[in-house]
């Protein structure tokens, strides 16, 4: 692949699943993308890095919730494209006391956790 006016890097593919492969996949939207990069820590880390940050738009659409992961392991670069989604779940009844008084009554009220997780596209 060549970027203008820069370096140029071959990659190869290996391992290759394509998104209608993968039970339960999520459909991708036209949101611009978030970009996360793991691992990328010594010098040409760096390098290869900036050079995959270059082929992604700069101005990601949080909107969106999608995410764009490349993580650094032994030479091989992994890459996942996810969406991320919130979801409220009813936790354990938690028990509220006013302060009015004595003679006031204990209420149990829901308490809601949100919960972040992962949907993969591809």
């Amino acid at each position: 692949m060549g970027v203008p006016d820069g370096p140029t890097a071959h990659f190869k593919l290996s391992k290759l699943v394509l998104r209608k492969d993968i039970k339960n996949h999520g459909n991708p939207t036209s949101h611009k993308p978030e970009l996360v990069l793991n691992n990328f820590t010594t010098r040409l880390g760096h390098r290869v890095g900036r050079l995959i940050q270059s082929l992604f738009p700069q101005d990601p659409n949080f909107r969106g919730r999608r995410v764009v992961t490349f993580y650094n392991q032994r030479d091989f670069i992994f890459f996942r494209h996810h969406r991320y989604i919130f979801e409220t779940k009813e936790n354990k009844l938690v028990e509220s006391k006013s302060k009015k008084g004595k003679d006031s009554k204990e209420e149990k009220v829901p308490k809601e956790k949100t919960i972040a997780r992962l949907q993969v596209f591809s």
